[in-house]
């Protein structure tokens, strides 16, 4: 049996660093990589880490089916990605970003299933301090490698990823899962410090933003709940109240980036976005096919870099991305995964009083900034997506931890909460 557990956790260990974006592309290359047609090496190489994801899947295959059907949304949306390859203009390219969705999703669910909470906060640790400390050395020792030579990111980190923001989302997320790490501050210091280096040298500015936000709303959150004794129906509608908000003053008014000395317009994501509209009003309910709009995969896209002059792989916004790749009927579904994992965290943190408790309604928040001027939400090959995943599935009905903490709760006598969503 513990030679099985070990075996889990490797071949865990090895999809999850597959989706990560990072070391494949050093050792398959990603030199005049081509979106449409891809590059047969290093697609041959996800395909080995989905693989491996696969066997573990099929070995528990009953518990993966019923650990992904916690989210019936979540499964609407996978299946709404394949189908879209019916109506998309490159069909061989949207079945393949859709099998990539699924096999990413899959890791998720596997995260879910075979660790628990606690047990996936430290085994998400180790892989990103593995993955952050390895960017370092690139940087450092192997700057042909780890620092940037594009004209759009000179002199950029970009450490064992193919581009800074692969670096800087990476340090942020292992940032936020160390921050809720039980133990010592003081034990995790030099971590931090990486981390900070590591989001500043690679000068990706989006996940630092989540990151602070995921931060300052979690402390507003235990602030309300634990000092003010607000009802978690009330906390719940504040922050997200106070989330649309602060987004829509801050990027309206050019606050955010003037603060973050950054152009008005984004740069460039707000030409990008109104280039898009006319595109997306053109098919708004179904879209494009799941990722088979941009570098050519439908003539729309054309149109689009005609008017901006530059060549985007995806809408640098994870809301607009979807509309564009699933139209509304993927936006609908994805606010409604969405939704699921911010009410169901916040019914868990008011439930647990450690500090690992808070991490499922930080992340979300993380994930709801971040998909402001990143794309992760329903995104193919994506750490972000399956640890997204993977957080989601543990705090809905029927987690084993909720199923412990509730039996916990009854035996000590505690009120167990009984709001649940459906």
């Amino acid at each position: 049996m513990k030679t099985l557990f070990h075996i889990d956790r490797i071949i865990l260990g090895i999809a999850t660093i597959g989706i990560s974006g990072a070391i494949l592309p050093l050792l398959f290359g990603q030199e005049n990589f081509d979106y449409v047609t891809g590059n047969p090496r290093y697609e041959m190489a996800l395909a080995f880490c989905y693989g491996l994801g696969g066997l573990l899947a099929l070995r528990h295959f009953h518990q993966t089916l019923a650990v992904a059907g916690r989210s019936r949304p979540l499964v609407a949306a996978i299946l709404l990605a394949f189908a879209s390859v019916l109506w998309a203009e490159n069909p061989g390219l949207a079945i393949r970003r859709a099998l990539a969705l699924s096999g990413c999703t899959m890791v998720g669910v596997l995260l879910a299933m075979r660790l628990t909470s606690a047990e996936r906060l430290r085994f998400l640790s180790i892989l990103l301090r593995i993955l952050t400390a390895s960017s370092l050395v690139f940087a450092v020792f192997l700057p042909q490698y780890g620092i940037s030579s594009e004209v759009l990111q000179p002199e950029g980190w970009i450490g064992v990823f193919n581009q800074k923001n692969g670096l800087g989302s990476c340090a942020a997320l292992a940032f936020l899962v160390d921050s809720f790490l039980p133990g010592t501050i003081r034990s995790r210091l030099p971590w931090f410090a990486l981390y900070a280096l590591l989001l500043l040298k690679s000068n990706s500015i989006s996940p630092l933003i989540a990151l602070l936000a995921a931060w300052i709303l979690v402390f507003l959150f235990d602030r309300l709940r634990r000092r003010h004794k607000f009802s978690v129906r009330a906390i719940f509608q504040l922050l997200t109240a106070g989330v649309a908000v602060c987004v829509t003053v801050g990027l309206g008014s050019g606050f955010f980036q003037a603060a973050l000395r950054r152009s008005v317009d984004l740069t460039g994501r707000g030409q990008l976005w109104r280039a898009l509209v006319p595109a997306i009003m053109m098919h708004p309910f179904l879209g494009y096919g799941y990722g088979a709009f941009w570098s050519g995969g439908s003539q729309e896209n054309y149109e689009v870099v005609r008017k901006i002059t530059w060549d985007p792989m995806y809408s640098h916004c994870g809301y607009i991305e979807v509309i564009v790749s699933l139209g509304l009927a993927g936006l609908f579904l994805a606010c409604w995964i969405l939704f699921q994992g911010v009410y169901r965290s916040v019914l868990i943190s008011d439930s647990r009083e450690s500090l690992e408790g808070l991490f499922p309604l930080a992340l979300m928040f993380y994930f709801l900034v971040g998909n402001i001027s990143e794309v992760t939400l329903l995104y193919h090959n994506c750490l972000e997506w399956a640890v997204f995943v993977a957080t989601l599935l543990a705090v809905l009905p029927g987690s084993p931890d909720l199923v412990r903490d509730e039996s916990t709760d009854v035996e000590e006598g505690a009120q167990v909460p009984v709001e649940e969503l459906a």
